[in-house]
């Protein structure tokens, strides 16, 4: 390598280092770091009780209780050993991990108030 290549392979080395040189992401980058956040009321049921999302896709679920009846007091999602409380009128995010194709539930803590988050494959 000559002397010029060498500088030049360092100068970029630092500016990249330093944030100086803006590197595009790509479409699949930016989309893999990106989170959706779903509103959910809890109001004598969960507004929206049907969440459609796509495989592979970051979801964080943002629960606002807006009552006071014991039965909504928590939620549930049994097959990914998530328990939160959920206290009126305080917003309670949930993230979730990667979620596989099908439908995975949530619900009440009494198992009364329903709701499914159903994970589309990509392609679909």
């Amino acid at each position: 390598m000559t002397k010029t290549a060498k500088r030049v392979v360092l100068v970029l080395a630092l500016a990249l280092g330093s944030g100086v040189v803006a590197v595009p992401r790509t479409e699949s980058m930016a989309s893999a770091q990106e989170v959706r956040e779903i509103e959910i009321v809890v109001r004598g049921s969960y507004q929206p009780n049907r969440i459609v999302v796509r495989e592979g896709e970051r979801v964080r679920l943002r629960f606002v209780r807006h009552e006071y009846a014991s039965c909504t007091r928590e939620v549930v999602f049994p097959a990914l050993g998530i328990r939160r409380e959920l206290p009126p009128h305080q917003p309670v995010v949930i993230e979730l991990p990667q979620l596989a194709v099908g439908e995975h539930e949530f619900r009440c803590g009494m198992n009364m108030v329903r709701g499914t988050i159903v994970v589309e494959p990509r392609g679909a």
